[in-house]
Order: C-alpha cells, then structure tokens, then sequence
C-alpha cells in the first residue's frame, strides 16, 4: 500500500476530522475511489456521445430531474462540525 503526502486547506481538513475522525485514510480512499469512477464514467459517456451522437435533451432533463430528488448529506456535515466544535471547546 502506498502513503501519499498532500495539501488540505484548513478547512477541508475541519471537515474531515470532523466526518471521519475514527479512520482518515478509509474516508479518502473512499472519496479518491469515488472521484476516480466518476472521471470513467464521463469519459465513457463521452465516448458513447462520439459514437452515438448527443443524448435527448428531454431524458436528461427527466433524468436530473429525479437525481435531484436525493437529499445530500449536508446535515450530517453540519452536525459533524458542531460536534467537532463542542470538542474542541470543551478540551
């Protein structure tokens, strides 16, 4: 297994202790893994765009539409920082 060396902003870091502090390196593997798919997967629709031309306006929008529908996790951000905060006030 490889280590890496990177630089955060203080703020990503915040929020990363905050969400992951029990176990770092699973969190970002996680986010690098995600991001990595996420890249293959616009390059493969890319690729079935030049193969197969543009794809309906109205599907996508269809789409989006019910993508939109999930809730994103920003309570759990929020109620991450807090109780990071609380700690740290509390120590």
């Amino acid at each position: 297994m490889a280590k890496l060396s990177i630089s955060v902003p203080d703020e990503v870091v915040e929020d990363l202790h905050a969400l992951a502090a029990e176990n770092v390196s699973a969190f970002v593997t996680t986010a690098i893994r995600h991001e990595v798919d996420r890249r293959r997967l616009f390059a493969f629709l890319d690729e079935l765009e030049d193969e197969l031309g543009p794809a309906d306006e109205n599907e996508v929008a269809a789409f989006a539409d019910a993508l939109s529908q999930a809730a994103p996790p920003t309570k759990n951000l929020r109620r991450a920082r807090t109780k990071a905060a609380r700690s740290r006030a509390s120590s």
